[in-house]
C-alpha cells in the first residue's frame, strides 16, 4: 500500500518551502509529489534525472507529477512507477481543500497518510476574519488532520502561544498541532486514524469527484491574473509596486530578469504585508532550468515573447483584474493575462 499524505493551507503559508523540507530528508526512499504545477516544486536542473514530460525523476530517487491530466491520471502513473513508490505527498492549491484530496487515499493500491495543514503564525488570526478569504482558511483548519505553524520565527514565543490557544478554541478544529521537526526528520508519516482505508481495505471507498485539489469552489471568491513582463526591473522597485496593489491582492509570485545584472533573475513573493526577492543564478533561470514559481515556470518565463512572469492572486467578486494590477503591467512593459 502506498501511504497518500495531503500538505495544504491558505495562499503564502509556506507549504512548497515545507515540502522542499521533507524532499531533502528522504535519505533515498521512493517519494512522489502531486502538485498542481511543477512551478511549486524548486528541483534544480543539475538534478533531473529523467523528464518524459508529466512525470520528471529526480536524482533522490523521488519522482514528481502536475495535476494538469486530473487527480485520477496522477495517482495512477505513480501507481504503477517502477521502481514503486511508498509514499505520496500532495501539495494543494492555497484555496485548496486537504480533506478531500486525502479521500484518494482509500483508491485502491493506497491508504491515508492524513492531511497537513499550514498555517501562517503571523497572519492566521486575521485571515480567517477577512472577507472572501475567512470560509476558506476556516474550512481548511477545521478538515485538517495536523496543523503546522509556519512562519514562527517572524513571531515570538508568546505570540505563537496565543495562535495555538486561539486555534483550541474552536470546536470545529480538532487536529493535533505537530513540530516542524517532527513532520520533517522522519516523522511525518502519520496515517489518518479516521481514513476509511487506514487498516490497508479499500472496501467500497471511492475517492472524490476529479477536482483536482477541490478549488474550483473557490473560484467565486478568488481571482487570478499573470503578468507577462517584456522588460527587466530593479527587485526593490518592483515590491515597491507591488505593496501598492489593493489589499484584496493577497499573494503575488513570480520569476522577472533583474535590471541591476543582465543575465540574472530574480524571485519576488509577497503575502499579507511582505514582499520579499531572492536571486536566482543563470543556471538555474535558463529556458532549461527548473527553479519556479506557483504556477510558473522558468520554461514559461523564458519563452521568445516574454523576460517574466509575475502571477496576482486576489480575493474578491472581480469581473476583470485591478486598475492596479493593469498598471503594474504597464510598468513592466508586460501585458496581463488570466
Amino acid at each position: 500500500m502506498i501511504e497518500l499524505t495531503v500538505i495544504g493551507g491558505y495562499l503564502g503559508a509556506g507549504k512548497t518551502t515545507l515540502l522542499n523540507e521533507i524532499l531533502d530528508r528522504t535519505d533515498g526512499e521512493r517519494v512522489a509529489v502531486i502538485v498542481n504545477d511543477f512551478g511549486t516544486i524548486n528541483i534544480d536542473a543539475d538534478i533531473i534525472a529523467n523528464d518524459d514530460g508529466r512525470t520528471w525523476e529526480i536524482a533522490n530517487g523521488c519522482i514528481c507529477c502536475d495535476l494538469s491530466d486530473g487527480m485520477a491520471a496522477a495517482i495512477e502513473s505513480i501507481r504503477i512507477a517502477s521502481p514503486p513508490v511508498t509514499r505520496i505527498f500532495v501539495e494543494v492549491s492555497g484555496v485548496g481543500q486537504p480533506e478531500v484530496v486525502a479521500r484518494w487515499g482509500d483508491h485502491p493500491g493506497f491508504v491515508r497518510g492524513g492531511a497537513l495543514v499550514c498555517a501562517d503564525a503571523t497572519s492566521i488570526r486575521r485571515d480567517v476574519n477577512r472577507k472572501w478569504v475567512g470560509e476558506t482558511v476556516l474550512s481548511q483548519l477545521r478538515g485538517a488532520d495536523r496543523i503546522l505553524l509556519t512562519k514562527t520565527d517572524l513571531v515570538d514565543g508568546q505570540q505563537q502561544s496565543e495562535v495555538v490557544d486561539w486555534l483550541k478554541t474552536d470546536p470545529g478544529i480538532t487536529a493535533e498541532i505537530v513540530a516542524r521537526d517532527d513532520v520533517v526528520a522522519g516523522g511525518q508519516s502519520q496515517r489518518s486514524t479516521t481514513a476509511p482505508g487506514a487498516d490497508g481495505a479499500v472496501g467500497e471507498a471511492r475517492p472524490p469527484v476529479d477536482d483536482g485539489d477541490g478549488s474550483r469552489s473557490a473560484a467565486r471568491t478568488h481571482s487570478s491574473w499573470s503578468i507577462t513582463a517584456a522588460s527587466a526591473i530593479a527587485p526593490e522597485v518592483l515590491c515597491d509596486l507591488i505593496l501598492d496593489l489593493p489589499d484584496t491582492v493577497v499573494r503575488a509570485k513570480g520569476i522577472l530578469p533583474d535590471e541591476r545584472r543582465p543575465g540574472h533573475r530574480f524571485l519576488v513573493q509577497y503575502v499579507g504585508t511582505r514582499c520579499e526577492t531572492s536571486d536566482i543564478t543563470p543556471e538555474c533561470a535558463d529556458s532549461d532550468g527548473d527553479t519556479v514559481a506557483d504556477g510558473l515556470s522558468t520554461r514559461e518565463s523564458a519563452a521568445p515573447d516574454a523576460s517574466g512572469r509575475l502571477v496576482i492572486i486576489a480575493a474578491g467578486d472581480h469581473v476583470g483584474p485591478p486598475e492596479a494590477v493593469t498598471a503594474l503591467a504597464q510598468a513592466l512593459h508586460g501585458w496581463v493575462g488570466n
